[in-house]
């Protein structure tokens, strides 16, 4: 049977106990999309360590719609972990273990003590420092590899995969949702004129923990027309040196040749 149960800080919803991204930003005492912001710039290392994150959107004034993101015990304290640590963050991190500890006793056989708890969040805050400091060290090859790989055409987009394997780009997308390579992943709503009505946007983005993950770029477009609530639209591009990696998982086996005899 479905439960919905609240606290305040922390919902219940069929057994799994959560917060949002919306709460947190509340009694952090910063701005929703400055939390939001910096979820997603860090949401790689998040995910790589508690799972993928939730992102919904509910109505907001006048037909908007408002994003959000649905966060585990792990998640929130992660994000939390990113903040300066203000009295209202720390009073807010104790709080927020506390709703967890008493939203799961209704739905987890044995908690831990609260000495495991807090130690739960220690260790939490020494892995994300420890994967921080890792993405520092590792910015200068990144850096590197953006300016002078990444201009050499080693990314390709889906629809030029698709056009030099001699097939389309929503037949490709099609596959690589039903390979489980891929996902589309609602962003929002737009309003539609043609339609006259809110529609779904979406981005394409690799499959979080399968070893296809690697093969994928996500690349913010800067220079074209943002979403409509402001966001920075997000392209997936394919690392040319996987492209036949993915065209034989895809089951596609006889490239384009293009004039001078030479595969593009």
């Amino acid at each position: 049977m479905s439960t919905n149960q609240s606290s305040g800080l922390v919902k219940v919803i069929d057994g799994v106990p959560f917060t949002t991204s919306e709460v947190v930003s509340e009694h952090a005492g910063i701005q929703h999309k400055n939390a939001l912001e910096l979820l997603e710039t860090h949401l790689s290392v998040i995910e790589a360590a508690f799972g993928q994150v939730a992102f919904e959107t509910r109505p907001g004034y006048n037909n908007s719609q408002v994003r959000f993101a649905r966060l585990s015990e792990e998640q929130s304290t992660a994000l939390l972990t990113l903040m300066r640590n203000t009295p209202q963050v720390v009073g807010f991190k104790i709080n927020l273990v506390k709703a967890f500890a008493e939203a799961t006793k209704t739905s987890v056989p044995a908690l831990p003590s609260r000495a495991a708890l807090a130690q739960m969040v220690l260790d939490a805050e020494r892995e994300l420092e420890a994967a921080k400091m890792q993405a520092e060290l590792d910015a200068p090859k990144i850096r590197y590899h953006e300016r002078f790989i990444a201009e050499m055409d080693d990314i390709i987009t889906i629809e030029y995969f698709a056009s030099h394997w001699g097939t389309t780009g929503p037949k490709v997308r099609a596959m690589l949702i039903e390979k489980k390579i891929a996902v589309r992943r609602c962003i929002g709503k737009k309003w539609d004129k043609s339609k006259g009505c809110m529609v779904d946007e979406f981005e394409w983005r690799p499959r979080q923990g399968t070893r296809y993950q690697e093969w994928f770029v996500v690349r913010p477009q800067h220079n074209a027309p943002r979403h409509h609530n402001g966001q920075v639209r997000q392209t997936m591009y394919l690392f040319s040196f996987h492209s036949e990696d993915l065209a034989a998982k895809l089951g596609l086996t006889q490239p384009v040749m293009f004039d001078g005899g030479d595969a593009a």
